[in-house]
């Protein structure tokens, strides 16, 4: 992997720059380094139950600085695919917590929520995660997408890493709704395309000097060897050295963490 031709960096949050609430060790010293070397970069995380302006705070508190054009979730990817496909201000029914609600309606969607039928008609159904699903809610959800409603969800991780354990992630309420509408969903989040191409289009970033850095083969790392991305694997999160050393996803360059990519940096 030739490092010295790198101009753009896309990096998975939780697991590569921190853990929980604690940054990762050497995270600054890491983006003075891609600073100093001219590398733009962007955050891109599954995580659709907080805001852009979430991951912007928790960035700052860590002393690193980012634009709003610097962090897409798969909430915020989902309201592009929206706009592009649907145009602004388009009626959509939301599934999920107030990172994909809120993230809808700032960018300027008619939005509906919970277990009353929308009085209008609605073009998609977007899904996330919701921890207060019911039954209501998936009826109202399930009637929409089998009237014609496009089935839209944010990703489809099974489970998500937290200090006490793994716990149910977003593919429990996207498979509920499969499970009652038969249908497969327009999935936005890694690994599919839409959230790198909305941070590739976004930074006008040229694929062949592009990277992305991940710990979760199967999410990070094979979504952005898809789209011919460089990849860069790092083991700081749920991947560890004797998954890597098996895994039939394999990234271009393996590092203990992003101090030893930043090390790597520096004598490229």
């Amino acid at each position: 992997m030739q490092l010295d031709r790198l101009k753009t960096l896309l990096i998975d949050g939780d697991g590569v720059l921190w853990r929980d609430t604690e940054p990762v060790p050497g995270l600054n010293h890491f983006f003075d380094v891609i600073k100093s070397r001219g590398i733009s970069w962007a955050l891109l995380t599954n995580n659709n139950t907080r805001q852009v302006s979430d991951y912007q705070a928790k960035l700052a508190g860590f002393g690193i600085e980012a634009g709003h054009g610097q962090i897409f979730t798969s909430s915020s990817a989902t309201a592009s695919y929206l706009e592009k496909r649907y145009g602004p201000g388009a009626a959509v029914h939301a599934v999920g917590m107030s990172g994909l609600i809120e993230t809808l309606k700032e960018a300027g969607f008619r939005v509906t929520t919970g277990e009353e039928m929308p009085d209008h008609e609605v073009v998609a159904v977007a899904a996330g995660m919701d921890r207060s699903l019911t039954f209501e809610k998936a009826k109202v959800a399930t009637r929409l997408i089998l009237g014609g409603a496009e089935f839209i969800a944010t990703n489809t991780d099974g489970t998500f890493p937290t200090p006490d354990g793994l716990v149910p992630g977003t593919g429990m309420v996207i498979g509920a709704l499969k499970g009652t509408t038969g249908i497969e969903p327009t999935v936005i989040g890694k690994p599919e395309k839409g959230i790198y191409q909305a941070a590739l289009d976004a930074m006008l970033a040229d694929k062949a000097t592009t990277a992305m850095i991940g710990d979760k083969m199967e999410t990070d790392i094979v979504g952005a060897q898809r789209l011919g991305l460089q990849t860069i694997g790092v083991l700081t999160g749920v991947t560890t050295p004797e998954q890597m050393a098996v895994s039939p996803i394999q990234p271009d360059l393996i590092c203990e963490s992003i101090a030893e990519l930043a090390a790597l940096l520096e004598k490229a």
